[in-house]
Order: structure tokens, then C-alpha cells, then sequence
């Protein structure tokens, strides 16, 4: 009994010790009390603003990933790239020790959006990802439905995540689809499907209706000549005119993000635009 009590001694004694480092390593990886959706600009419900923190906390928690909602009436003539970054970087966000996480900002002033990402976030939100996310959420902001554009955002975020975490982030070769992409893209199925049995039924009637004619039809008028009938004794080319076809040459698109450096010293990547 004394040795399984010595052993129980130790083992908890272990346990103690180890206690803060594994507290203190969790806390490091995302501060809790920084708040994550920033209206500033008051655009939001008190309803709305909880319904967004509530969906960032559950992204935080289920991905170890910081997401920041920020909107301002004016950010005083500076770039919304350099706001957004110097915004994330100062106030110190971030998960894991490398800032990993989004934040998305709209300046009201200039009609301004942003989106800046750092960490695991520059391979999450790729460029084409972010052009994507501008066709989805943009419609909404610039009809004055702000909640309902950043609903639609945390929503793509998580998708982005899952996507990346799988080690296939979206990008130019791996095509987000929404749900009307995936509407289109039935509709669009659906209509080769219907053209190709158009055309195999179009050949089988023109087979049955080849076998039921006694006399065939001649194409070239030759077949109704009298043989040796017929001699030129003169030719000539006559030159009328040329046509020119040019091509835009591709765009070379490699995929992936464009990164550029704050003013912290921080990498960043991001885009943006008006809406």
C-alpha cells in the first residue's frame, strides 16, 4: 500500500506541475478578451452584433483561427490595407503564435472593403478565394444589408478553412462553388445531357430514313455531267481578301496569395475594392 501511495504521490505532483504549462500554452493561442466584431460604424442590431460574435466564437474555437469583423465611419484618408493590417497587428490578434486569422473591414466614408489576413490565414484566403468572397458578399454591402454580408462571410470563412485544413485550399485549380454556381452547374448538365440525346435520336431518324429511299441524292454536281463534256481552257487565281484572327495572350495565373509587409514588419496578404 505504501508504494502505490508513494506512486500516487508522484503521479499527481507530476500532474500539478504540468497544469500551468498546458493553461498557460492554451492562452497564448487566442486573447479572449478582445472583442471580434467592432462596430464602430454602427451598422448592427445588438441582436445582429451577438449572432456574429456567437458564429466567430464557435469558428475560433472548432479551428484555432482569429476572425475579426471591423466597421468605421471614416479610417481618415489612410489605406484601407494598411488600416486593416496595422488594426490586426497592434491590437494583437491572432491564433497560434503566428497571427494566424482574417480580419475584414468596411470604411462607410469611402465606401471602402478590405480584406486583411496573416498567418495561416494568407493560405486559407488565396486570392482567387478573396475575388470570390468580393462576388458574394459585396452585392449585399453595397445594398445596405450589412449583417446579412457578413453572415455570408463568417459562412465562406469556415468553408475556406475546412478546405485549406484538408490541404486543399480554394484557389484558381480548386473552384469554390456557391450554391447558384451548383445550380448553374446542374442546369448546365442538364442541358448537354438533353442536347447529346437530341443529337444520337437525330442520327438514328436519319439512318431509318436513309434505308427507306430507293434513289440516293447526289451532292456534287459532277455526277450529272456528261462525261468529257466539259474542259477548261483557261484558269485563274483572283486575290479578294484576308482575314486576321488575334488571340489575347493568358494572363499568367499561378494561384496562391499576394503577401506584402506592414507596417509592424508582419507579412500579410489580403484585397479589396468599393462597394
Amino acid at each position: 500500500m505504501k508504494v502505490l501511495k508513494k506512486i500516487f504521490a508522484v503521479a499527481a505532483a507530476a500532474f500539478t506541475m504540468l497544469m500551468p504549462v498546458s493553461f498557460s500554452a492554451s492562452a497564448e493561442l487566442i486573447n479572449p478578451e478582445l472583442p471580434r466584431v467592432i462596430d464602430n460604424a454602427e451598422l448592427f442590431s445588438d441582436s445582429e452584433e451577438q449572432a456574429l460574435n456567437d458564429k466567430i466564437n464557435e469558428i475560433i474555437s472548432a479551428y484555432d483561427f482569429d476572425v475579426v469583423i471591423l466597421t468605421e465611419e471614416s479610417i481618415g484618408g489612410e489605406s484601407p490595407m494598411n488600416y486593416a493590417d496595422d488594426y490586426y497587428d497592434y491590437e494583437g490578434y491572432g491564433a497560434n503564435g503566428n497571427g494566424d486569422g482574417v480580419l475584414f473591414l468596411i470604411n462607410m466614408d469611402e465606401r471602402d472593403w478590405w480584406i486583411s489576413t496573416k498567418g495561416y490565414g494568407i493560405t486559407v484566403f488565396t486570392d482567387y478565394g478573396i475575388e470570390k468572397i468580393e462576388e458574394i458578399v459585396v452585392p449585399e454591402l453595397s445594398g445596405g444589408f450589412y449583417f446579412d454580408a457578413f453572415e455570408l462571410f463568417l459562412q465562406t470563412t469556415e468553408e475556406y478553412i475546412k478546405a485549406a485544413n484538408s490541404g486543399e485550399p480554394y484557389d484558381v485549380d480548386n473552384k469554390y462553388m456557391t450554391t447558384d454556381d451548383k445550380f448553374k452547374s446542374i442546369l448546365i448538365s442538364v442541358g448537354v445531357g438533353l442536347g447529346i440525346g437530341l443529337v444520337v435520336a437525330l442520327i438514328v431518324v436519319l439512318v431509318f430514313k436513309s434505308q427507306l429511299k430507293s434513289v440516293e441524292f447526289e451532292y456534287a454536281a459532277r455526277e450529272y455531267e456528261v462525261k468529257n463534256s466539259f474542259n477548261v481552257t483557261r484558269s485563274n487565281d483572283i486575290f479578294l481578301f484576308r482575314n486576321v484572327t488575334k488571340r489575347k495572350k493568358p494572363e499568367n495565373n499561378g494561384g496562391g496569395s499576394s503577401t506584402h509587409i506592414s507596417s509592424s514588419g508582419s507579412s500579410h496578404g489580403g484585397g479589396g475594392g468599393k462597394f
